[in-house]
């Protein structure tokens, strides 16, 4: 992303949600009222338009479209979220959200009540994020936002400062990032969480096992944030398993699609899309 700007993709994530919470996505019950609040001018702009065609009974190619956009956030959505659900019952007291955008579970997650939640991002994103926020109830989760700048600060230092515990479970969610990232610059990360990550810690992963199509390529690119990186679940495994972490499931969008949309969305262009869950059997621990 440009210095000075918040993220396009962070605006493009917040309206794939609104457009799913509008009820174009095929997950029944998906509701995310907190990402039409997250829009700027013209993803209003857009999320109205596109419920006018809907109103309307109008299903040309902009609104299909649309309704795939609203599938393919909606599905990623709702896996983190269960995964999310897993870690907290299974005694994570803390929620770290890395390159956090406009996400928007400390105010909707019930099960993250009283939870500690660290929102990490760039200060230009999370500055127009935390001035949109008052138009939202209280959060259920107790929020810190923690700005970091990758060339002056680490990912260590910074939640030290903001007062996360690396002695207790943490729950990480990093979600749409590390395809924008080089492998060695997720792996630097990746060794920090690990140093942060107490015994039980869940880390959850999205990330790419291929290039967006070149379409989609372009336009990333040519707002300056164009993906970097791939993995294969092998490869994503190996990375996790040589900072401590054990894969307990590693999903993709057509898994997604088939458990919570009955197969219905037209994801099969998002195939590339997965998530992984790992968890930290001990602390400190790394696999040659």
């Amino acid at each position: 992303m440009k210095a000075g700007r918040p993220s396009r993709t962070a605006q493009f994530v917040a309206l794939g949600r609104a457009l799913a919470d509008a009820g174009l996505s095929h997950v029944p019950g998906f509701s995310d009222p907190t990402a039409r609040v997250f829009l700027n001018d013209r993803g209003k702009r857009s999320l109205a338009k596109t419920e006018r065609m809907a109103a309307d009974g109008r299903r040309g190619m902009t609104f299909e479209g649309a309704r795939r956009m609203a599938d393919l956030l909606a599905l990623r959505t709702t896996t983190i979220d269960g995964a999310v659900r897993q870690a907290i019952a299974g005694g994570a007291r803390q929620l770290v959200i890395l390159g956090a955008g406009y996400d928007g579970r400390a105010w909707r997650l019930a099960e993250l009540e009283g939870v500690k939640v660290f929102e990490v991002d760039h200060p230009s994103t999370q500055g127009d994020k935390r001035a949109r926020v008052a138009a939202l109830p209280p959060p259920r989760g107790i929020v810190s936002f923690v700005p970091i700048d990758f060339e002056r600060e680490t990912l260590d230092t910074v939640l030290a400062r903001a007062g996360h515990d690396k002695a207790l479970p943490t729950c990480w969610i990093w979600e749409g990032v590390v395809m924008y990232l080089t492998h060695d610059a997720m792996r630097a990360t990746l060794a920090s969480i690990a140093a942060r990550s107490a015994r039980g810690s869940t880390l959850i992963v999205n990330y790419h096992t291929m290039h967006r199509g070149w379409l989609a390529g372009l336009i990333f690119r040519l707002i300056g944030e164009p993906q970097i990186s791939t993995w294969s679940p092998d490869e994503m495994a190996a990375d996790l398993r040589s900072a401590g972490f054990v894969v307990s499931e590693d999903s993709g969008m057509l898994d997604w699609n088939t458990r919570f949309a009955r197969g219905e969305a037209k994801v099969h262009r998002g195939s590339y899309m997965r998530v992984v869950v790992a968890q930290n059997r001990h602390r400190g621990f790394i696999v040659p």
